[in-house]
């Protein structure tokens, strides 16, 4: 059975990406790889569905791994027989420990995942020692809630770009999927998916909202980025914050808006623009629903009390 290490064919030097083709696999199987730091690499697999794919692979011994699911369905069997299944857009974090595991994608499946892969020693020492009762050797694996990328972050994660900004770029995204991770699964040491906690996702879901406030949105653009469907998305978001995601956002708009009035002399036109809405008698209606007079009765009234 075929071994795969990525490591033999990881660059050593940082910003240079390969595309590699796996020995033995299918031509359309291949991996693109880069080293975006000396304990930081990021990779990006893709498993033909055009036939099996059956192997070993295995990894050095002090690298924390997180994988996300872009499409299709990977098995992953490790030396106590277990199998786990790296499907359905979902985000696994794996402690390597240097085991072997045989990964199994089936014909008509294919697969594609994103991987990090960081050096444990690269932790700060207290949060790598935390590690061992989190991902102990008997249970290595952990299935996360927390969300597959979006596509904005897949796309600016990917695109290829080497300068040293980018670098830069790339890096702080990956620590802070591997943060968000670890967050997880500190909160549910219990070894399974951490549950009745949605705080990354609506924290994610705030900042893309309030990164677009002036942007046409839809409800499946947003459920996209977060990769899920809408319907579980607002299932979510209603049970944390009690608004659906569209609430949340009309909220986030006249907020900004207000904002704007109180300490700004711009037009209601620009700054209607500028917050979403699509003209100054839309947010003055906003207005007098929230506040029971008009935008421009308001910025006279708070005005006054300054």
């Amino acid at each position: 059975m075929n071994l795969i290490e990525p490591h033999r064919f990881t660059p050593f030097e940082a910003g240079s990406p390969t595309s590699v083709t796996l020995p033995g696999l299918h031509r359309n199987t291949h991996v693109d790889v880069m080293r975006i730091n000396t304990g930081l690499v990021l990779a990006h697999s893709h498993f033909s569905a055009a036939t099996r794919h059956e192997g070993d692979i295995r990894r050095p011994e002090d690298q924390l791994i997180l994988a996300f699911n872009l499409s299709g369905r990977m098995l992953l069997i490790d030396p106590q027989g277990a199998a786990h299944e790296i499907s359905g857009g979902e985000g696994w974090i794996i402690r390597s420990g240097g085991r072997r595991l045989q990964r199994i994608v089936e014909k008509g499946d294919g697969c594609s995942n994103l991987v990090i892969a960081l050096s444990v020693s690269r932790l700060p020492p207290a949060l790598a020692e935390g590690l061992e009762p989190l991902l102990p050797q008997a249970a290595p694996f952990r299935r996360l809630c927390l969300p597959v990328p979006g596509k904005s972050m897949l796309e600016t994660l990917l695109d290829g770009r080497t300068d040293p900004a980018a670098l830069l770029r790339k890096e702080g995204q990956c620590l802070a999927l591997i943060g968000h991770a670890l967050e997880e699964i500190a909160a549910a040491p219990d070894h399974g998916p951490a549950s009745g906690d949605p705080g990354l996702l609506i924290a994610r879901v705030t900042a893309f909202l309030s990164d677009n406030l002036a942007n046409p949105i839809t409800i499946s653009g947003i459920a996209q980025e977060m990769g899920m469907s809408h319907v579980t998305l607002n299932q979510i978001y209603r049970a944390a914050t009690g608004m659906t995601v569209f609430q949340h956002l009309r909220s986030l708009r006249l907020e900004a808006a207000e904002r704007l009035i109180r300490h700004t002399d711009r037009s209601f036109t620009e700054i209607a623009g500028e917050c979403g809405f699509s003209d100054a008698s839309h947010l003055s209606n906003a207005f007098r629903k929230r506040h029971d007079m008009t935008a421009s009765d308001w910025r006279r009234q708070v005005r006054k009390k300054t």
